[in-house]
């Protein structure tokens, strides 16, 4: 509709300019067309000197194009540059937030869990020294005992055990004692270093708190510096400088993490090499025990042999003063026997009657007592 409409009204606009111009007359058209030349002229003019403006603020603008060229490239490559390190900071700032969940996990996670355990061992080893310290508090009253008995037996000479024996066998009660109470300082050194350990964790927590908070305050330092106009180069080298540093103190606190663990596993160590140490003092008070078991046995066996021998003596005693007796009254009765004889002897030689002729009983029918055998004298050595 207007594109139609534009061609009608400049041709009515050319018929009525050319039906004003055809009625007027000479003179009067030759002041328009001179007035219209001169419009033309200083309009050509000014379109010479708007030309001759473009073209100098065209070279101005080449020779500031040209001149800006280098800041333009600087400011293009400072660009690229704030790119790459916002890339890098993001990087840097994942980095953090990975580590930090790492941390955070490490020291909620295993670090709980170890000090638990270390806890818990602890505990363990503090009832087991306790409940140990009972039994030997009980096994050195019986050992106590028991060295008493056979002091006194080997004094007495009762026993095979000898007195020498028995200080060594206290010396090693004692050696053995030294050792428990080296073993309890060490328990005891044991727990102080397990209490500076948890005072480490503790600084360990404290520091990443520290840590967390800095970075926390970077965080709302990277905030600003991407919303306020100030000097971004500077800013974002501040930043950088602080990411260099948190990333030092994170290198610094996995080394002392390290060292933590290297700690731990050694702790771990010497408890283990306690525990064997312990297991051996066990097994030596078991051979100890044993040992007494048998001395107390064979003391036993000593005075049960001692007991008897001293029955059979008495036997002996007793048989040797009955066979003493007899032997006594078979030399009084061979005494008289031989007395008898020789007094018969000299009654046979003097031709007196000996007074060993049979009597005859009265009544002959009447059985002699002892058979009818006749008597008859009988040696006693026979």
């Amino acid at each position: 509709m207007t594109t139609q409409d534009s061609p009608q009204s400049s041709g009515t606009d050319r018929e009525g300019l050319v039906g004003m111009l055809q009625s007027y007359g000479q003179d009067q058209l030759v002041k328009e067309v001179m007035t219209a030349w001169e419009d033309l002229s200083s309009i050509n003019e000014e379109v010479a000197s708007l030309r001759q403006q473009n073209r100098v603020l065209e070279l101005d603008l080449q020779e500031r194009e040209d001149i800006g060229a280098p800041d333009r490239a600087r400011l293009i490559r400072m660009e690229e540059d704030l790119r790459a390190r916002e890339a890098r900071i993001i990087h840097l700032e994942r980095m953090v937030e990975d580590s930090k969940k790492e941390i955070e996990e490490l020291s909620v996670g295993t670090g709980a869990l170890r000090v638990e355990s270390l806890e818990g061992d602890n505990t363990r080893l503090l009832d087991e020294v306790e409940e140990k310290t009972g039994l030997l508090v009980e096994m050195e009253a019986k050992v106590a005992t028991l060295v008493d008995a056979l002091e006194k037996a080997a004094e007495a000479g009762l026993t095979s055990v000898t007195a020498e024996e028995v200080r060594t066998l206290n010396h090693e009660l004692e050696g053995t004692q030294r050792e428990l109470e080296n073993e309890r300082s060490e328990k005891s050194s044991l727990e102080d270093e397990r209490d500076r350990l948890r005072e480490l964790v503790e600084q360990v927590r404290n520091h990443l708190e520290i840590r967390d908070d800095r970075i926390g305050e970077l965080e709302e330092q990277l905030q600003r510096v991407m919303s306020g106009p100030r000097s971004v180069s500077a800013e974002h080298e501040y930043l950088s400088e602080q990411i260099e540093e948190l990333k030092r103190r994170l290198v610094d606190r996995n080394r002392e993490y390290e060292a933590l663990r290297r700690r731990e596993r050694r702790l771990h160590r010497e408890v283990f090499d306690r525990d064997e140490r312990i297991a051996q003092l066990q097994l030596t008070m078991q051979d100890i025990e044993a040992g007494l078991s048998d001395r107390t046995a064979e003391l036993k066996s000593l005075e049960e042999s001692h007991d008897q021998i001293i029955g059979e003596l008495n036997v002996l005693r007793k048989s040797e003063a009955t066979r003493e007796v007899v032997n006594k009254a078979f030399r009084d009765s061979l005494n008289v026997v031989r007395a008898h004889e020789q007094i018969q002897q000299r009654r046979e030689d003097a031709g007196l009657p000996t007074g060993l002729e049979p009597i005859e009983p009265e009544d002959s029918d009447v059985p002699s007592p002892g058979g009818s055998a006749p008597p008859a004298l009988r040696d006693i050595d026979e």
